[in-house]
Order: C-alpha cells, then sequence, then structure tokens
C-alpha cells in the first residue's frame, strides 16, 4: 500500500507550483495529510486534457520526492474526477485516507465512515443515521430495532450545509438525565476539564465531552431536556439570510447566584450584542404568558398549566428506580394529556417569544444559563 496525493485539474497547464502550492495547503489544514503522501503524486485531468509540458521534478526537493517520485497521469470524465487530497494505492485501486483519532474520553458509542473532508462533527445517538443503528445508549432499545432505513431530516440539512458525521457520541440511556453513577450499559464519559473527575453533565454528556477535548472535532450536535425540551423544533434549520434582531433576556433564570458564573454570561452576551448591533430585552415568560395566554390554558398561570408536562412525555431509563416507580403510577391519559398542554405551549411560544421568520430562522435568539459554576464530582451522590 503506497500513500500518494491526487491532484485533480480541469485545465493542461499545470506547474510544479499548482502542486507544491497543493502539498503546502494539505500540510497546513489537512489533519489526515502528512510529508508521507507527497512521495506519489496522482495527477488527473478529464478525458481529452493533456499536460502541455513535462514538470520539473527539482522542485519538489523539500518534500523527499527527489528518490522516490512517480507520477500516475489519470484521465476521466470531469464529474468523476477524485477531490485532491491524501489517498492510499493498492493493487489496481486507489482509495481515500482517513485517520483514526484514538476516544481516550469514551465519548462515542462509535464511529461512522464519512462521505465528506469537510467540518468533522458527532451527533447524539438520538439522531437517525441511515444503515446505522440508533441505540439511545441503551441495550434494551440496541437490541429490540434494527438499523435505521432513513437519515433523520435535521441531520440530512446539516450534511447539506457542509458537515461531515464522524460518528454517534454518547447519551444518558433516552436522553433520561442520569448521573454519572446511573450510567449502567454503557460507561459515563470523562470530562476533561479541570481534574477530569468532574460530572460530564448529563443528557448530551458524550458530545459537550468530545467537543471540549478533542481539538479535531469542529461541531457536536445534541439535545436539551429541561426548557429547551419544550420548545424543540421551533424551526427547521436551513441556512439563514439575516441575523436575528433581539436578545431576549428571561428574568426567570437570571441573574445566576454565582458571581462568577454572571461575570461569564454577561461577557458573552455583550459579544452577542455587538455582534448584532442590538441590545437585550429583559422579560419574563410568565410575565408574557399572563398577558396574552393560549385559550386552551383556561385562566390558568404558566406554570399551573404545564405542571409536569415534560416529565410525563421523556422516556424512562430502567436503571432509575425514582423515575420508574413514578412512570408506574402514571396511566396513558395522563401522558397524552401532558403531551397535549407542551403541544399548546409551543405554538404559544412560536407565535409569541421566539417568533419564526424566513430569512432568519426566528426574528430572536432566547438566552439561557446552563448549569452551575460549581464543583460537581462524578463520584457524588446526588
Amino acid at each position: 500500500m503506497r500513500p500518494a496525493t491526487v491532484i485533480s485539474t480541469l485545465s493542461g497547464n499545470l506547474s510544479e507550483e499548482n502542486i507544491v502550492d497543493g502539498i503546502t495547503s494539505f500540510l497546513a489544514r489537512d489533519d489526515v495529510y502528512s510529508e508521507d503522501f507527497a512521495s506519489t503524486i496522482v495527477i488527473q485531468m478529464p478525458t481529452g486534457i493533456a499536460q502541455e509540458s513535462p514538470l520539473d521534478l527539482s522542485s519538489f526537493e523539500q518534500y523527499n520526492l527527489k528518490n522516490s517520485w512517480l507520477e500516475y497521469s489519470i484521465a476521466m470524465p470531469t464529474e468523476n474526477l477524485l477531490p485532491s487530497g491524501p489517498y492510499f494505492i493498492h493493487d489496481n485501486g486507489i482509495y481515500e485516507a482517513w485517520r483514526l483519532y484514538p476516544d481516550e474520553l469514551d465519548t462515542f458509542e462509535f464511529a461512522v465512515v464519512p462521505q465528506d473532508t469537510k467540518g468533522p462533527a458527532s451527533v447524539k445517538d438520538k439522531f437517525k443515521l441511515a444503515g446505522i443503528k440508533t441505540t439511545m445508549t441503551n441495550r434494551a432499545f440496541t437490541e429490540l430495532y434494527p438499523a435505521e432505513l432513513e437519515t433523520a431530516e435535521y441531520v440530512e440539512t446539516l450534511l447539506g450545509l457542509g458537515a461531515i458525521i464522524v460518528g454517534k457520541s454518547k447519551m444518558c440511556s433516552f436522553a433520561a438525565g442520569e448521573n454519572p453513577g446511573d450510567w449502567i450499559d454503557s460507561h459515563c464519559p470523562v470530562n476533561p476539564r479541570g481534574d477530569q473527575y468532574q460530572s460530564p453533565g448529563s443528557s448530551t454528556a458524550g458530545g459537550g465531552a468530545a467537543l471540549a477535548g478533542y481539538p479535531w472535532l469542529d461541531y457536536s450536535i445534541g439535545t436539551d431536556n429541561s426548557l429547551h425540551d419544550l420548545v424543540r423544533d421551533t424551526t427547521n434549520l436551513k441556512e439563514s439570510k439575516t441575523l436575528p434582531i433581539r436578545i431576549l433576556y428571561p428574568k426567570e433564570f437570571f441573574p445566576v447566584a454565582n458571581h462568577n458564573q454572571q461575570n461569564l454570561l454577561e461577557n458573552y452576551i455583550c459579544v452577542l450584542e455587538n455582534h448584532l448591533k442590538t441590545s437585550r430585552i429583559e422579560f419574563s415568560l410568565v410575565e408574557r404568558w399572563a398577558r396574552c395566554p393560549p385559550e386552551e390554558a383556561e385562566g390558568k398561570s404558566l406554570n399551573d398549566y404545564l405542571g409536569n408536562s415534560s416529565c410525563l412525555t421523556n422516556g424512562m431509563s430502567n436503571t432509575q428506580g425514582w423515575n420508574r416507580d413514578k412512570g408506574a403510577s402514571l396511566t396513558v391519559e395522563d401522558r397524552n394529556a401532558g403531551k397535549a398542554r407542551l403541544g399548546v405551549f409551543r405554538q404559544w411560544f412560536h407565535e409569541n417569544v421566539l417568533k419564526q421568520n424566513p430569512d432568519s430562522l426566528s426574528d430572536s435568539i432566547l438566552v439561557l444559563p446552563e448549569g452551575k459554576a460549581v464543583p460537581e464530582y462524578r463520584d457524588d451522590a446526588v
């Protein structure tokens, strides 16, 4: 097996400088590439195009090519040209080169073979990927259901925008909000911060730990099951044409008790204000609801109307005794009623808080604090 660099060009005037610039660019931006791949250069041109002048190999001494240079000139239809980059030549085939990274923080359920070479991303293992099992980080669920037949629309949109999926990250079983000691079917990921014995968080623990600990990962797609769970699916993901014009600062959540945490949040919000050229709007969800409640609320306050609706619709992990006991006391009617109340709230939220905008997804950004800025050791009893 021989490492090689593919250089694809649509013209016949490829120069030594073009090849050197390509190699230099790969070394600077491609974490797969190394000088070993420059030992063989594969030049691709469309059928009917030929190199106009021979190449001077002396230009490549800095890449140790003087004694190991091999040139393959391949002509093929334009639409079949391989993307320029690192490959391996074996027998009569040429194969893309992928770099393997150790998952030292135990953040992934498993890796998947990427389909492109743009921004690497992980997705939480509750999103469907065609041909891949969705495990929900639960052994029983994994055994019961086959591989997915389709990819989640959200992930399809991400792929269309240039993301590549390198693996499915761990989550609490059924995203039920487990503490590290509750993880049974899979080992809880390691938080790379501090002494590495802090809790990695809750539902999207794998995605958060991977993004914080692995410099080769650009994005990590997760979900949240607190207030965000009540308002999920607020918009369809697509490319935004304009920026939101409002920053909503809910008084129910701010300021937080920890002054250091509040200062960090303030710094972030100031950066956001400067970027959007707007100022935050302090408002209250409870007061907004009281001023324009939906008819279905029948005069009830926001807290009274929602009650424990979110808990009624969440999945229950078989490792959480308290959660299982609570679920045993609920009926199908209870769950359906809770689901209906959440639906009413979501529609109200879309119409009165994060209003949808065809150019910017939403006309507003709602900022919320996450977690508490205090040590939380993974072996603490909660």
